[in-house]
């Protein structure tokens, strides 16, 4: 990699913590570039050199959090822990990653029913260390499970919670609360899977 190609990289990393902070405080519809240019002290051009538009700089910043996701997962998750915590701590992060920026997904993820579909496929590389990582959970939990039925499982996971988060955005109560429902309801689901 260039030296040019590095200062690209460093300078769209540090927009994207700048942008992350202006979409979790006012969300994406009233997130304005020319505020984030201000915030970063350079030009919209600047921005738009690297993000060819407000969108393509939301979905990168999605992407970004769904990789700062999967470092803290990794990080939270031991040696020691069974499928059953991992599978827990896999719920009870991603349902707090989404509480802590209910801001910045809240108009996308309303207007939009496609929203999660579309995320994940427009995302699959970053969503695969997560189907990998629920994968090896399901079969670690039941080792019945083969392979392409433990993947088959871990998109259903990823969408059935994804499900839960919609109906939070809908009600707007404690989806915290929803944890231990959502970790039983599938460890029960791989554990009678045949």
């Amino acid at each position: 990699m260039s030296i040019k190609d590095k200062m690209n990289e460093l300078k769209k990393e540090l927009l994207l913590e700048e942008a992350s902070k202006m979409f979790e405080e006012v969300g994406y519809e009233q997130m304005k570039v020319a505020n984030l240019a201000k915030a970063a002290k350079v030009s919209v051009g600047t921005i738009y050199a690297i993000f060819n538009s407000k969108e393509e700089l939301y979905f990168s910043y999605l992407e970004h959090q769904i990789n700062n996701f999967f470092k803290e997962l990794e990080g939270k998750v031991t040696n020691n822990s069974s499928p059953n915590e991992k599978i827990k701590i896999f719920i009870e992060l991603k349902f707090s990653y989404y509480t802590q920026k209910k801001k910045a997904i809240e108009k996308s993820a309303t207007n939009n029913p496609l929203f999660f579909n579309t995320l994940a496929r427009e995302h699959s590389k970053a969503f695969e260390k997560i189907y990998l990582f629920l994968q090896e959970c399901f079969i670690e939990l039941n080792p019945k499970i083969h392979k392409e039925k433990a993947t088959r499982m871990a998109f259903a996971i990823n969408g059935f919670s994804d499900g839960y988060i919609s109906l939070w955005l809908e009600l707007n109560d404690n989806l915290m609360d929803k944890v231990d429902e959502v970790s039983k309801l599938f460890i029960s689901m791989i554990e009678s899977c045949k």
